[in-house]
């Protein structure tokens, strides 16, 4: 039962806080929007169905990347450019996720999540090297090679409920060369206008009940500062790679559990 759409008690919107300010901590940290965390806290702890997890997620995410963007722009780790191309191509592809994500089953849905945790979490964990002088590449390409990634990563975004962050940040280091903070205060600019995109498409479905996604974007908003904070003074290498292997740990239990209804209602 999502508790949400009737008198929430206060006991539930503190509930809304904490979960934003845990997903903030690893938004700031990762450059991530934090979704991947959102979506499962929201349905576990906060009783909302899959549909609405994702769309609440993706609402919390503008205010969460917006303070991001501010912590690694006075820190000078955002590459403009292709964080604006990024945040075009994001709009593009998070709308047409959105609009998918609404005529799907939940289960269909919590399959493609997974999917997109085990995809990310693998990256995370096997990290990878830039493409030889990627750092060099003119900014025509650049900017066409961050229209691409925000394309793939909106449509990713508006389907799983996430910023996109867990395909533009190693996408950035790997085809462009960026480092690892720059390429996170990066994704951060270009999940803004993703999650705001999407957002709208969700709250045209009805999906979304706007306010409950600004309680957990406050939460965010101290948490990814906190996060920022931790990750520009941390080894970035380290830290990646033990979200990692969190990521991967979730996507398998949400796996385990489709498959478990699966075969329960076949009898196999």
């Amino acid at each position: 039962m999502d508790h949400g759409t009737n008198a929430p008690s206060t006991t539930h919107w503190s509930r809304l806080v904490l979960i934003g300010l845990g997903a903030g901590v690893l938004a700031g940290t990762f450059g991530v929007g934090g979704g991947i965390v959102l979506v499962p806290l929201l349905m576990a702890v906060a009783g909302f169905d899959r549909h609405r997890a994702h769309a609440t997620s993706l609402a919390a995410i503008v205010i969460v990347a917006i303070n991001g963007v501010i912590a690694y722009a006075l820190a000078g780790e955002i590459d403009f450019l292709v964080g604006v191309f990024a945040g075009v191509g994001g709009v593009v592809g998070s709308v047409v996720g959105a609009s998918v994500m609404h005529r799907i089953s939940a289960r269909s849905l919590a399959v493609i999540f997974a999917a997109v945790l085990v995809v990310a979490g693998f990256r995370m964990v096997l990290g990878g090297e830039p493409a030889a002088d990627a750092a060099e590449l003119s900014a025509t390409v650049q900017a066409v090679v961050g229209l691409a990634v925000g394309i793939i990563s909106g449509v990713v975004a508006g389907l799983a409920g996430v910023g996109g962050g867990v395909i533009i940040v190693p996408a950035l280091v790997l085809f462009l060369g960026l480092g690892q903070h720059v390429a996170q205060g990066t994704s951060l600019l270009a999940i803004v206008a993703t999650a705001v995109s999407a957002s709208a498409i969700n709250l045209r479905n009805q999906r979304l009940v706007p306010f409950q996604g600004l309680v957990i974007g406050a939460g965010g908003a101290i948490g990814v500062l906190l996060g920022a904070r931790l990750a520009l003074g941390a080894d970035a290498a380290v830290l990646t790679k033990a979200f990692g292997a969190l990521v991967l740990v979730e996507a398998s239990r949400i796996l385990w559990r489709v498959w478990s209804r699966r075969t329960s209602l076949t009898g196999d």
